[in-house]
């Protein structure tokens, strides 16, 4: 990527989904080799590329997005000086003034992983990306995966559910919604979440269902306390009987979840 241009470089990340921050400089002061209209991308694995006239501000502002990982866009302020006659995050530097960067992050945090790419499931993708979550649509059938409209998904998986690590990044910013075809697949999809990291686990179903699928996996070892991390039966209770109104179920459970400040259950 090394003679790719900085847009180009940020055009493959956000094709490929990678969490990328961009920083510019919107505002200096002092003689500072930080100018307007510098930009920077930090992402969390690849080396940082642009420019923000560098040294330690540079070098702050890197350390800051890695560590802070801001989830939306924000304006701050950099003292380049150590007289104490600005404020602003410190830096080492001597060059005097001030910088404000505008630091945004250029991906959808959230990431929807809906296993089951059915009615329901189709529905409750398209009501996702509306509300600014990022949708992968998995199913284990080829003739669903190859007619599914792109307005359900961002990226859609054709997958057989045996090893999901493969293709589910098991982390905090993971949402997951088990909604196989005819609850098939259903007990064998929990069982390899169940002990993850993640920020919301739910699967659909009846509450008998649920109920025999707790059983079976009680019998396997797992606790209560592990069963109780999956929200289920899944949704807000609005009476709701088509997939359309399922996923408005789901997606109300979902952001009131993501709005919540302790969303511990």
């Amino acid at each position: 990527m090394d003679n790719l241009t900085f847009y180009e470089k940020i055009s493959i990340f956000l094709k490929e989904h990678k969490t990328v921050w961009q920083a510019s400089i919107i505002e200096s002061d002092g003689s500072t080799p930080a100018k307007c209209g510098m930009k920077l991308a930090v992402t969390l694995n690849e080396e940082p590329f642009g420019n923000l006239g560098g040294g330690d501000l540079e070098h702050t502002v890197i350390e800051m997005i890695k560590k802070e990982k801001p989830r939306t866009a924000q304006i701050f302020s950099f003292n380049l000086s150590t007289d104490g006659a600005k404020t602003g995050i410190a830096t080492s530097m001597l060059c005097g003034g001030q910088v404000k960067i505008y630091i945004e992050p250029l991906f959808l945090s959230d990431k929807l992983y809906i296993i089951g790419a059915g009615h329901c499931g189709k529905a409750l993708g398209k009501l996702a990306r509306l509300c600014g979550f990022y949708v992968y649509l998995i199913d284990n059938r080829k003739e669903i995966i190859d007619n599914l409209l792109e307005d359900c998904y961002h990226t859609a998986i054709l997958h057989n559910y045996t090893d999901l690590s493969e293709i589910i990044d098991f982390d905090s910013d993971s949402w997951i919604v088990i909604m196989t075809q005819g609850h098939l697949h259903d007990k064998e999809v929990l069982e390899q979440c169940l002990r993850t990291n993640f920020r919301y686990l739910g699967m659909m179903g009846s509450k008998k269902k649920v109920l025999d699928t707790f059983a079976k996996l009680k019998e396997k070892g797992f606790t209560e306390k592990e069963l109780f991390r999956c929200h289920s039966p899944i949704g807000l209770p609005i009476g709701s009987n088509t997939p359309e109104e399922i996923a408005v179920s789901i997606m109300a459970e979902l952001i009131s979840i993501r709005n919540s400040k302790n969303n511990e259950r």
